[in-house]
């Protein structure tokens, strides 16, 4: 009996540490955010731009850190979301180009710490991610 109730004392002690160590040190769970059934990272949130002919297009940080995109149609509904690929960890940036609403660049930072971007020009189509090396010293940068 003596060595069952040391057993049991040294399982409950162990179980008692094991305890305060997770409490001590708790995993950092993201917040997720869902907009027409797209999940995000909320600290990112929403980025969105109209183009020239009315269309709204949306931009988040998907839970695999892709871009997804989400435009809306001339009749109101919307296309569904598509991922633009990538692996970011920042809020997208959208800067217009030239005097169409139409041609512009997404940006965010990547992986690396550089900040990278995919230029959309007036007929839809878009570039490639590309690095910009506007973080100095960053490890993408030549």
């Amino acid at each position: 009996m003596r060595k069952f109730k040391s057993a049991l004392t040294a399982v409950a002690a162990l179980a008692a540490f094991a305890g305060v160590g997770v409490a001590a040190a708790p995993a950092q769970a993201a917040t997720y955010c869902t907009d027409k059934g797209q999940k995000y990272f909320c600290e990112y949130g929403v980025s969105s731009t109209k183009l020239d002919n009315g269309t709204t297009e949306k931009f988040v940080v998907g839970p695999d850190h892709a871009v997804w995109t989400n435009w809306s149609n001339p009749d109101g509904s919307w296309n569904g979301w598509v991922s633009m690929g990538g692996w970011v960890k920042s809020r997208i940036l959208i800067d217009h180009l030239q005097d169409s609403l139409s041609n512009f660049t997404i940006a965010a930072i990547g992986s690396d710490d550089n900040y990278w971007f995919r230029v959309r020009s007036s007929n839809g189509a878009w570039t490639a991610w590309q690095v910009s090396c506007t973080v100095q010293d960053g490890p993408g940068c030549p």
